[in-house]
């Protein structure tokens, strides 16, 4: 129900957003995801750095605008690189094409069973009811 829009122009290569929040072990990030209600946890973003997995957690509404940024696995327009700062990963998206004024910012979760991914295919069938006039 939320998104980020682009208040201007972004050029391919510039700095979009970063995905903030607790940088936490993987582990603890397994510990809050078995106490999280389903909602909280699509804002947990797991990734490997210096050999290990870590997880940023973005649960906690803030004013941060990279937990708000779609999902869009099929064209999205940003995508996350890892940047080292004062020896910690931030996550950081940056524009992958032109990026219009209004468009939504976009990126790929990559993979995983996400709920809004799967493809509900319902099947009518019509019953033909035959009328005789007698």
């Amino acid at each position: 129900g939320r998104g980020v829009f682009a208040s201007l122009a972004l050029r391919k290569g510039d700095f979009v957003v970063e995905y903030r929040g607790d940088l936490i072990s993987i582990d603890e990030c397994h510990r809050r995801q078995n106490v999280y209600p389903d909602a909280l946890k699509g804002f947990m973003y797991d990734f490997k750095w210096n050999g290990k997995y870590w997880c940023i957690d973005a649960a906690k509404e803030d004013d941060s605008l990279g937990r708000l940024v779609n999902d869009n696995h099929i064209n999205p327009n940003c995508k996350v690189k890892r940047i080292t700062v004062k020896g910690k990963p931030h996550l950081c998206l940056f524009a992958i094409r032109d990026i219009s004024p209004g468009e939504e910012i976009t990126y790929d979760y990559g993979s995983g069973d996400w709920p809004w991914r799967c493809k509900v295919i319902m099947i009518q069938f019509l019953k033909k009811t035959q009328v005789y006039h007698i």
